[in-house]
């Protein structure tokens, strides 16, 4: 569960009901929907290849002609990584003008410089800490949510008001879909499962639907206090909803939201720098990015380079942009986890599948499910939205296609080996 629920919901619940208005509850849960087929696809493909790693590791084994595509799987990981590290800075940013009256881009900055630097010092969190803050925060949400849908004035939102702007309520699902994100770490795990044919499908799909819950009760509980418009708003809209409340509910989720967004900020950066390390280690990309430091051995090149590029769109200042951002790129990894699925039936039949999902003509219909709607919500964004992730993917693509013209994959002796 920790590995999806985090600091996303403290940040798009206002651009995504801009979006959707009212009916933006309809948008959580058609999000969660096209999440679980993707679930369902990784769990299958996780079991099958324990041993794989993540999506650029799925995909070199899928289709290993094609070694291009699992960069640009890679690429599409890195750029929503960077994109979700500047999310979460900013949202951390707004939260903060409670305590402190410094522009929230000033303060990203500041946050993800000293989560980069913590991240090359090799100062990592232990588990028993990131489990310990999932609870805390969730259990704020809740406790919220609790104590917000009694006493709301407005009462629940009502279905015919959802179905009557579904364009709305699409485009929203596409704003806040990175928030059901978080496979990839869960995937990785595989290979540590004492029994990943029986535990692994049941991680994913209990996660989602205790995540799922956790988020309907809390934007049933925000509706039931404020309406949509306010909440389209509101660069904090959780503290808003509370503070009507009265009471210190306000200064409670102002709290969980800083714990959530700034570990969430360290974590995207180990995790965003180690992305990099690894497909430069593949030789994907330039050999610095895997240079390590010391006894540490952190990728403080891969690091700055996050830093970098998470700062150029924190610069932005908007959060519906740089969410719509990391949205997209998971969607299109989801997408091509789908494909994967499918091609992988064919193409080796005879791999073993602990977790095999049902299909009809050796085809899972859910994986088809996850294809279409996947691409469905990656039609919903601005044209600025796609121009900037394009731009950014052929940033990242120029060194690759110098690598390969010099004639294949970069050596990964001395410091890269580290």
């Amino acid at each position: 569960m920790g590995t999806i629920i985090g600091a996303g919901i403290y940040s798009v619940i206002g651009p995504a009901a801009g979006a959707a208005g009212e009916g933006v509850w309809l948008s959580f849960l058609i999000a969660a929907v096209i999440s679980a087929f993707s679930g369902l696809s990784y769990a299958e493909i996780a079991s099958a290849l324990p041993g794989a790693g993540a999506e650029h590791n799925f995909l070199r084994k899928t289709f290993p002609a094609f070694p291009a595509l699992a960069f640009m799987i890679g690429l599409f990981i890195a750029v929503h990584g960077a994109a979700t590290l500047a999310t979460v800075a900013l949202t951390f940013g707004n939260y903060a003008q409670a305590f402190m009256p410094i522009t929230p881009v000033i303060i990203a900055f500041v946050l993800m410089g000293l989560a980069t630097v913590i991240n090359i010092a090799g100062i990592s969190k232990a588990s028993f800490v990131s489990a310990a803050l999932t609870v805390l925060q969730v259990s704020c949400l809740i406790v919220f949510a609790m104590f917000a849908i009694p006493s709301g004035e407005r009462g629940m939102p009502e279905f015919a008001v959802a179905t009557d702007n579904f364009a709305g309520v699409l485009q929203g699902a596409a704003i806040l879909f990175f928030i059901y994100s978080g496979y990839e770490h869960m995937a990785s795990l595989s290979e540590e499962a004492k029994r990943p044919d029986r535990d692994l499908w049941r991680a994913f799909m209990i996660a989602l639907g205790v995540t799922t819950l956790v988020y309907m009760v809390v934007i049933l509980g925000i509706l039931s206090l404020i309406n949509a418009e306010f909440l389209a708003g509101s660069p904090s809209p959780l503290a808003d909803a509370a503070g009507v409340m009265g009471g210190g509910f306000a200064m409670v989720i102002i709290a969980a939201a800083l714990i959530a967004t700034a570990n969430a900020v360290l974590s995207a950066s180990l995790s965003g720098s180690r992305i990099l390390f690894g497909m430069a280690r593949d030789g994907d990309l330039p050999k610095p990015l895997a240079w390590t430091l010391g006894s540490s051995r952190s990728p403080w090149v891969g690091a700055l380079a996050y830093l970098t590029v998470a700062c150029g769109l924190a610069s932005v200042g908007e959060i519906e942009f740089v969410a719509s951002l990391s949205s997209l790129g998971v969607i299109l990894v989801f997408a091509a986890i789908n494909a994967a699925v499918i091609v992988l039936r064919f193409t080796q039949p005879d791999l073993e599948r602990p977790f095999r999902l049902p299909s009809i003509a050796n085809v899972p219909p859910t994986a088809l499910l996850g294809i279409a709607t996947s691409l469905l919500l990656a039609t919903q964004y601005d044209l600025s939205v796609y121009l900037t992730f394009g731009a950014i993917f052929l940033l990242g693509a120029l060194p690759y296609t110098f690598i390969r013209r010099r004639g294949g994959q970069l050596p990964t002796s001395g410091k890269g080996d580290e």
